[in-house]
């Protein structure tokens, strides 16, 4: 009883609609059949539609929407505490990039900062004490030379602990070079010894002199039986003489039996003769180390430990102070982008505090706007970043703006089985658009000039068109069992790009051909609904 009772309720209500529903339905059930009969009766006699191909601009074209947004945007939010005192600005102002927006009391901060320069001049003071103090045992802690010469190799570095008599360095002296030579035994004589020489190096021709200073008493046998003795000769080095070169030498008039090479006079190993850290090193490899001079100072640990210490304690006030100036920057609180000013929730003399959650204010950049359409899957390849794209607002439907594509998203939104892309469209072109505006974009795909047209519902399967017959021409039997409307015949064409309504033919057709154009029931039925009635054209020979 119930259910009868809301059901004769619900009738009751929508009493008016369900008679405008039952109406409707009887009339489409007893028009359609109509209209489909009337097409089939239509085609029996020999009635069609049909169109000469047209010479126009073709586009193909893809199409979207999207939401106008800022080109970019900045909530600014408080890096501080305390109390606003300035806030020169309002809704809707526009400020520039760097510009000041609000100003912070900076009371607190103040003495903070006064507080870490003291804590930096004392730090100071204290680093210049102990440097004092270490300089006064520093001479204490000097090792001196006793060698002379160049430094070949160095076997300690700074900070190194070593001990008494450790190796500190091979040193060399290469002012004076030795060369051994050899002669034949029968020439030598012993009177030689003090005698001048004349040393060539490397075979040249720039003679060198030199002295003897010492013969082999002993004999050496050289390959082919010679016998020879060894003679050593010094020479002062012009400095182009390096250990290991050859040289050879003659002595009065006696010449030496086969070259010889030179070597430094005199080698040996510099021995620290303390212990303890090294805390400066005075020489390296290659520099050169005069006797009596001082080759490395030892660290006194007690007064380096009050320098290092003084040294992180500088270091420390420093960072303080660093870092109280900076927070100073924060308390005042300037425009990080140029745009307009949206939102402006905070003002002089409000108070902001930890629980502060609200942006201070927002601003948008409008000097560019951007909008997001999604582009299928199949179509995303056929566009590219720099593309034109043409715009229309809702809210502006007589204007036709500009954008260009500046992204297309790789990464893709599938739903429901549709895969689509993320297009990023940026408008230099503002005009009186605002962030929030629905806009239709079109992005042009392809273009042609001048191409010659048809409708794309005339195009058959195979690239075939149905063309009127010519005044002599009959349709064949063949044709007409193959679906061909009488009339017409069949002609193969080349298509190029194509829209929703229209084709372009390459070939096959010229302009004062007339091709069939099915008619739909879906097109018969709209023309009905819209109050338009069915018009069908019969064939005339007196029509062109």
């Amino acid at each position: 009883m119930k259910m009868k009772e809301n059901i004769f309720n619900f009738l009751k209500r929508h009493k008016k609609g369900l008679i405008i529903l039952v109406i409707l339905a009887i009339v489409i059930f007893a028009i359609v059949p109509r209209i489909l009969a009337k097409k089939a009766d239509a085609m029996k006699d020999g009635l069609y539609q049909s169109q000469t191909p047209v010479t126009q601009d073709l586009q193909v074209t893809l199409t979207g929407t999207g939401t106008i947004e800022p080109n970019d945007q900045y909530s600014i939010t408080p890096m501080v505490q305390g109390e606003i005192v300035k806030a020169p600005f309002e809704e809707g102002d526009i400020v520039e990039k760097g510009q000041m927006l609000y100003q912070f009391s900076t009371e607190n901060v103040e003495s903070t900062i006064k507080s870490a320069q003291l804590s930096v001049e004392q730090a100071k003071q204290s680093y210049n004490d102990a440097v004092d103090s270490k300089q006064q045992t520093k001479d204490n802690l000097a090792l001196i030379s006793d060698q002379e010469g160049y430094i070949k190799k160095l076997y300690v570095s700074a900070g190194e602990k070593i001990t008494a008599g450790s190796k500190v360095a091979d040193v060399y002296d290469n002012t004076t070079m030795t060369l051994e030579v050899p002669f034949n035994a029968s020439d030598v004589k012993s009177s030689w010894i003090g005698n001048r020489a004349n040393v060539y190096v490397d075979d040249e021709d720039e003679r060198i002199r030199g002295t003897v200073t010492a013969i082999d008493p002993t004999t050496t046998t050289l390959a082919g039986n010679m016998v020879v003795r060894y003679v050593t000769i010094e020479v002062i080095n012009p400095g182009g003489i390096a250990a290991g070169m050859s040289g050879s030498a003659s002595i009065g008039s006696t010449d030496c039996n086969t070259a010889g090479t030179f070597s430094v006079k005199s080698e040996g190993t510099l021995l620290a003769d303390g212990s303890g850290t090294i805390e400066t090193l005075k020489i390296k490899e290659g520099g050169y180390l005069k006797k009596g001079a001082v080759y490395l100072v030892l660290e006194d640990a007690t007064v380096g430990d009050s320098v290092k210490s003084s040294e992180l304690n500088i270091e420390s006030a420093k960072n303080q102070l660093s870092s109280a100036e900076k927070s100073l920057d924060d308390y005042r609180v300037t425009a990080p982008i140029s745009g307009t000013v949206i939102t402006k929730n905070a003002k002089a003399g409000d108070n902001i505090n930890a629980t502060y959650a609200n942006p201070l204010a927002v601003i948008y950049d409008l000097s560019k706007v951007k909008f997001r359409m999604k582009v299928d899957e199949l179509d995303v390849l056929k566009i590219q970043v720099g593309q034109e794209v043409k715009v229309t607002a809702d809210a502006l439907p007589e204007v036709e703006m500009t954008g260009h594509i500046t992204n297309i998203s790789l990464e893709a939104i599938t739903n429901g089985g549709v895969t689509e892309y993320p297009v990023t469209v940026e408008m230099d072109d503002v005009g009186s658009l605002l962030p929030g505006m629905n806009v239709s974009a079109t992005i042009v795909l392809d273009e042609k000039k001048n191409a010659l047209c048809i409708p794309v519902d005339s195009l058959m399967r195979g690239n075939l068109v149905y063309v009127k017959n010519a005044q002599d021409q009959q349709t064949s039997e063949e044709e007409l069992a193959d679906g061909v409307p009488d009339g017409f015949h069949k002609v193969d064409v080349t298509v190029g790009i194509s829209s929703d309504s229209q084709v372009q033919i390459l070939s096959g057709l010229n302009e004062t051909d007339e091709v069939y154009v099915p008619r739909t029931e879906i097109t018969d039925m709209n023309q009905f609904m819209m109050g338009g009635g069915m018009e069908y054209y019969e064939e005339d020979d007196s029509e062109e």
